[in-house]
């Protein structure tokens, strides 16, 4: 096109053409994806061995960033709740990993960004009550440091065998695997949380968080999406979306707050879009409810 038979350009002229051929493909390209720079869809609360079935999101796949905001294994043997079917925390884990390399392969995201729950701190809470404190210091701090940073060795006393499980960050080499050793992650402008702390009321935990994240992050950000509640919703307050995830768990098979007369768990999950700069897209993000 610049150099054809009958183009004669000087460098000037050739510059201003190549300019507007550049802004002109970037103007096809951002109507293509409607100013969308990054595509995340977040998981929360899958408690395996509650989980679903990861084919539920067949619509999200592809995208930029898969976001794991905590609560990957239940603990269950490890809780004061009923004991009657649970698992032991090895089979849980070894059931979390293949789920998370499953998931991860259906999904396929260019990234994968995790941080723990309260359930994942379970694994260190009951070393801590039962060990030396001499022995604490060979034990991980949540059951994910195991699954996506560790490895870990699972010694069979029955059949007298030795499997050796490797890290999330050493199995996939084209996917870049991230795991934040904290109850928050950030992306962008949003902040992907589970916190300890819980309230009943519907946003009532997120709003909380909210004014906490304000008070102790120095970075702006523009959204909070809350695990930790297994509750589906969104408001607004101020400039800052406030998202309720919900749990990618069966909860009906999740009895813990039967017969305390409170609100019925909800399964869902999150999904948000940025523009280049990291900013929220409201028109763009939601949660979506799991019937």
């Amino acid at each position: 096109m610049l150099f054809g038979e009958g183009n004669c350009f000087n460098e000037s002229e050739v510059r201003k053409r190549m300019y507007g051929m550049k802004r002109l493909i970037e103007i096809i390209e951002a109507e293509k994806t409607d100013g969308v720079a990054t595509k995340i869809l977040s998981i929360s609360d899958l408690h395996i061995p509650f989980q679903l079935d990861y084919t539920l999101l067949k619509d999200y796949r592809n995208v930029d960033i898969l976001q794991i905001n905590g609560d990957v294994v239940d603990c269950q043997a490890l809780s004061k709740f009923s004991k009657q079917y649970r698992i032991s925390p090895m089979e849980e884990i070894i059931q979390g990993r293949q789920y998370l390399i499953d998931l991860i392969e259906y999904i396929h995201p260019k990234k994968v960004v995790c941080n723990y729950g309260n359930h994942d701190k379970r694994f260190a809470a009951y070393f801590a009550k039962n060990l030396d404190s001499d022995i604490l210091e060979l034990m991980p701090d949540t059951s994910l440091e195991l699954i996506f940073v560790d490895g870990f060795r699972h010694y069979d006393k029955r059949s007298k065998s030795k499997v050796w499980y490797e890290p999330l960050c050493n199995v996939f080499e084209d996917i870049e695997i991230e795991y934040v050793d904290d109850w928050k992650s950030k992306i962008g402008k949003t902040i992907f949380a589970h916190p300890l702390a819980y309230r009943s009321g519907m946003l009532a935990t997120a709003d909380k968080a909210k004014d906490y994240l304000q008070d102790t992050v120095k970075e702006p950000f523009d959204c909070v999406v809350m695990a930790h509640t297994h509750k589906v919703g969104y408001s607004k307050k101020g400039y800052i979306k406030l998202f309720e995830q919900g749990a990618f768990a069966d909860v009906k098979k999740m009895d813990y707050v039967d017969g305390r007369l409170m609100a019925p768990q909800q399964s869902g999950f999150a999904f948000i879009c940025q523009d280049k700069e990291g900013n929220l897209l409201h028109e763009k993000s939601r949660v979506i409810v799991l019937e």
